[in-house]
């Protein structure tokens, strides 16, 4: 069994190579995953731009729905409501019916 180890056995210069080799392979290995970090990570930081762009455009829209709901209701309540609609003229015209208490409250700014 010793014969058989022996014969297998290669020169002293042997493990240099070997051991060059590996590292050259590792210098490979190690170049190609930069290359591909530095290509796609570009990529990465672009897609994470427009996810939160879409997320600001998608609040954006929610407001405006809300500010159209609003008005729609407004407007609903302009045309099929008389009591509404004379309440909000004398509203803005500063005017008020007879036996009337307006109280107001102006909106606090923070």
């Amino acid at each position: 069994m010793t014969d058989r180890f022996s014969e297998h056995q290669t020169s002293p210069s042997t493990p240099v190579w070997v051991s060059l080799n590996r590292a050259l392979a590792s210098v490979i290995v190690l170049l190609v995953l930069a290359t591909l970090a530095i290509r796609y990570l570009p990529e990465t930081s672009r897609c994470n731009e427009m996810q939160a762009q879409v997320q600001d455009l998608e609040n954006k829209v929610s407001n405006a729905r809300a500010v159209l709901q609003f008005h729609e209701r407004e407007e609903r309540l302009l045309r099929s409501n008389s009591e509404y609609l004379s309440m909000i003229a004398r509203d803005k015209l500063d005017l008020m019916q007879e036996g009337e208490v307006l109280y107001r409250f102006d909106p606090t700014k923070r």
